[in-house]
């Protein structure tokens, strides 16, 4: 294992994530009438989804930059590249590259929230979210 990687402090964010997870899904047990006119539902939903993708981005960057040697300027950058250094499948990297814009779409577009975009985010994340974890720590595992 490269010696700068802290394995101690990316294992701490992948517990938070499991924290998030486990909101989110209680999140998602709510019907979606519920979730468009209760506040508590949709801005909890909101923050631990930007908690979620600021986590996973966080700890793509540090692998990224630590092994790789690569320092991407942009959190949509960090999804492309985790899935060109094969930390995580291409194909998922691909398919998940638009939660940078979501993430920017909550916390920049704040006046514009689409709640039904968000609930509907809200049903697939949590899974995103633990296939991202699995992936890290698989790569972890090798390195």
């Amino acid at each position: 294992m490269p010696p700068s990687i802290d394995k101690k402090t990316i294992e701490e964010r992948l517990r938070k994530l499991d924290e998030v997870i486990t909101k989110l899904e209680e999140c998602k047990k709510a019907s979606k009438e519920d979730f468009l006119s209760d506040f508590r539902i949709s801005d909890s939903a909101m923050h631990n989804l930007v908690l979620g993708i600021e986590i996973i981005v966080d700890i793509g960057n540090h692998i990224l930059n630590e092994v790789f040697q690569q320092h991407p300027k942009e959190y949509k950058e960090i999804i492309e590249m985790l899935g060109e250094y094969k930390v995580v499948p291409e194909k998922f990297a691909e398919e998940n590259v638009n939660m940078a814009r979501f993430r920017n779409l909550i916390i920049h577009q704040y006046l514009k929230i689409n709640l039904n975009l968000v609930y509907d985010y809200l049903q697939k994340a949590p899974d995103i979210f633990r296939k991202f974890a699995k992936h890290f720590q698989k790569f972890l595992d090798k390195i």
